[in-house]
């Protein structure tokens, strides 16, 4: 029988974007993703243009950010670990969740997402506050990091 894996990291990952980060109180919304852009799991998500409807394009309408689901089909318009137009996302609006940061962070600090592009990061140049949102952990170089809102 072939070898699957023959080496292995001495350390878990912590988590994964758009990962529940823990049993802290928190509120979840599902809303329907508008346009024609996939959204990654952990992404900022905004109030889109239609009644249940929410959007990828950076405004002050933040909802709050996109839960992973497992149950999601990987098809050849769907690449992993994102949800497609039209898909219902569920989204974290308050809470503990796993993201992707661009840039190091700081615990305590305000999350940003860069208007133009959506990633975030702790700095508020040509960026967005993420409102009410705050870093948990401190980040020495750009990866995984919690965020909450409480």
């Amino acid at each position: 029988m072939a070898v699957v894996q023959n080496t292995f990291s001495e350390d878990i990952a912590g988590g994964f974007a758009g990962m529940d980060a823990d049993g802290e109180l928190s509120n979840i919304i599902s809303r329907t993703l508008e346009g024609s852009t996939d959204c990654p799991f952990g992404a900022p998500v905004y109030r889109g243009t239609h009644d249940k409807g929410c959007t990828l394009s950076v405004s002050a309408n933040l909802y709050g950010f996109a839960l992973a689901q497992k149950g999601l089909p990987l098809t050849s318009d769907r690449p992993a670990d994102n949800y497609a137009p039209g898909d219902t996302i569920a989204i974290k609006e308050r809470g503990k969740v796993w993201v992707n940061c661009s840039t190091a962070a700081t615990a305590g600090a305000q999350v940003y997402v860069v208007t133009t592009t959506g990633v975030i990061t702790n700095s508020s140049s040509s960026a967005t506050a993420a409102t009410g949102w705050f870093f948990e952990d401190t980040l020495a170089a750009p990866g995984l990091v919690r965020i909450v809102r409480r």
